[in-house]
Parts: C-alpha cells; sequence; structure tokens
C-alpha cells in the first residue's frame, strides 16, 4: 500500500534541501518504518468502518510495534517523529520515556489498594492507538519491574509501541540489581516488536554549527565567574544543589517545566566516586534537552574530559552528545 505520507519522498526531500545527509542506515530503518505506517493506515480504514477501537492483534504482521536502537545522534529520534507526524490515526502519543515514567509511578500511587497496572493499561489503550517512547533506557529496579508488568498488559490491549533506544534490548539495565526481573519484558520485545539497528558512523549532533556564543565555560577560575554572571536568569543553581542531593526525574521536570533558560554552576569532573551524581546528571540533562531549555554552564574541564567513568559511558556518551547540540544554533532555534 502506498498512501499519501510517504517517508521515504519526506527523507529525499530532507536530503534535496539540504537538511541532511543521505545515511544508508537511516533509509534502510526508514523503510521498516514505512511497513508500519503502512499496516496503521490499513487498520485505520478498518477503524472507520468498525466505528470502534477495539484490536487485541496485530491486522497484518506478528509484532505490534517498533524497537529503533543505535548509537547517539544517529537519526532515531528523527525518523519517530516522521513516523508520528505521518501516521493519521485518531489517537497517538510521542513521549519521552521520563515523563511517562513520571505519570506512571503516579497513577500507581493514587491507587494503592487497586490493581493499577491493570487499569492503567486500560486507560492508556483508550486514550492511544500508537505510542512512541523516545529515550528508552532503565536504571531503576522499581521502574524495572513496573516495565515488566504494565508492558505484557499494553500488548494484550492491543496498543502499537515504537521505541527508540542507545540499548539494543539484551542490553537493557546492564548489570543492574535484580535484572532477572526485568528478563521477560526484554523476551517480550523479541515476541511483539521488529528490533531494528540504526547503524552509522557519524554523530549527527556533532556537526550542527557551534554558535559564536559561548555557553559552556571553563575551567572554574574568576574569569569563568565574571563571564557566567553576565546571563540574566532567575534559574540559577549549583551543581550540588540539583546533582548532589538526592533528586530525580520528577524535579527535573518540574524544574525544565518553568523555565527556558538554566544556569548551572560548579559542575566536577565527573570521576568514578561520583557515581551517583553522574547519574543525576546524566537525567538532568536528558530533561533540560527534551524541554529544549538553554543551558549555562561553568565546570572544571571542558565537556570531552568531563566524564572519566567506565561505569556510565554508554549513557554518557549521549549526554556528552546532546550537551555539545545544545551549544549550536540550531539547538537554541
Amino acid at each position: 500500500m502506498t498512501h499519501k505520507k510517504s517517508l521515504s519522498q519526506e527523507y529525499e526531500k530532507h536530503v534535496a534541501d539540504k537538511l541532511i545527509k543521505f545515511d544508508a542506515g537511516q533509509w534502510t530503518a526508514l523503510h521498516e518504518l514505512q511497513t508500519l505506517l503502512d499496516e496503521l493506515h490499513i487498520y485505520r480504514e478498518k477503524l472507520a468502518q468498525l466505528k470502534r477501537w477495539h484490536w487485541k492483534s496485530p491486522p497484518v504482521t506478528a509484532w505490534q510495534g517498533l524497537y529503533l536502537f543505535g548509537d547517539v545522534g544517529r537519526g532515531k529520534s528523527m525518523l519517530m517523529e516522521w513516523l508520528y507526524a505521518a501516521c493519521e490515526l485518531p489517537k497517538k502519543r510521542r513521549v519521552h520515556f521520563h515523563v511517562f515514567m513520571q505519570e506512571v509511578h503516579l497513577f500507581v500511587h493514587q491507587h494503592p489498594n487497586q490493581n493499577a497496572l491493570p487499569l492503567l493499561a486500560k486507560h492508556i489503550h483508550d486514550t492511544t492507538q500508537l505510542l512512541c517512547f523516545d529515550e528508552f533506557f532503565i536504571n531503576d529496579i522499581a521502574d524495572a519491574m513496573l516495565i515488566s508488568q504494565l508492558f505484557g498488559v499494553l500488548f494484550n490491549e492491543g496498543v502499537i509501541i515504537v521505541i527508540t533506544s542507545n540499548y539494543h534490548p539484551d542490553k537493557l539495565y546492564p548489570n543492574g540489581l535484580q535484572r532477572e526481573s526485568l528478563l521477560p519484558f526484554i523476551d517480550l520485545l523479541h515476541a511483539k516488536t521488529a528490533i531494528i539497528e540504526l547503524n552509522g558512523e557519524q554523530d549527527y549532533r556533532l556537526t550542527k554549527p557551534i554558535d559564536t556564543v559561548t555557553r559552556y565555560f571553563y575551567p572554574l577560575n574568576a574569569q569563568t565567574e565574571i563571564a557566567i554572571s553576565q546571563y540574566n536568569t532567575k534559574a540559577v543553581f549549583s551543581f550540588a544543589e540539583l546533582c548532589d542531593q538526592p533528586k530525580g526525574a520528577q524535579d527535573y521536570l518540574k524544574l525544565a517545566a518553568q523555565i527556558d533558560t538554566l544556569v548551572l554552576t560548579h559542575i566536577p569532573q565527573l570521576t568514578p566516586d561520583k557515581h551517583n551524581e553522574t547519574r543525576r546528571f546524566i537525567t538532568l540533562i536528558d530533561v533540560l534537552y527534551e524541554y529544549k531549555v538553554m543551558l549555562i554552564c561553568s565546570a572544571e574541564v571542558s565537556i570531552d574530559e568531563l566524564h572519566i567513568d567506565k561505569q556510565h559511558k554508554h549513557d554518557f556518551d549521549r549526554t556528552r552528545s546532546r550537551l555539545i547540540e545544545m551549544q549550536s544554533a540550531q539547538y537554541l532555534r
């Protein structure tokens, strides 16, 4: 089936307009997304005839979604954005995984004496036919246990799920506490989603022109203090205030929703002894990036030297990439 919003045509237009460079890995992944999009529109036509939303199994394929993974900056979010924009199902949602998990925890907290997860899954089913997750990863045992239960019910309810992640499903939550509780969920992803790797040599975030105005200052000296004090914003926090304290995604989401600029001062070099601080910093940058907050920093060392803890290297590759992109003129626009 060929429908009027071809992802291939969108890609070719972006290449022709020199907005992106042709990437063979993106092109291959795009055709997998197109297959899903075509089948969603086949179902939309059936839905129009049925006049109701009732789908307990996918109409054609053996799977119920896509799991698109690969290294940072390879274009996963861009491709998902195109799929989401082109999808004509009336009930769809694209959400950052941090935000979704906060909603899950809140729902469970509000229904302490009920079987909350089936209730939540029914609510999602009633309001969402296509659910798209950006930046899927798990670093918390509570999240791991909730996700394992919830996604099983969502798939049973017929919700179509599309995921982008830096991790292959088998690599999720590596060496995590009670990781065995996540294994049924990993098996579920293998059974219910088409798992697609987006290969590529280039982190495209690093190719965007850096703005002429510096917003990442180092080292920590008097000159840096003077430079960072020139920014006129009420949201000024030290690294210690935001990352040394026991804070999480919920705290950062509340902050990001209220500001458009953040000054973050005195970021130390993230050494192996700063395990918790590193995790919080990674989460903070994820949230600020998602909310497109302008970030001004003072740090002990450069972005390339900021993290020297091998344990979090994979996650911090994403953070490094985002910190660099957040200095670009394109990010600010």
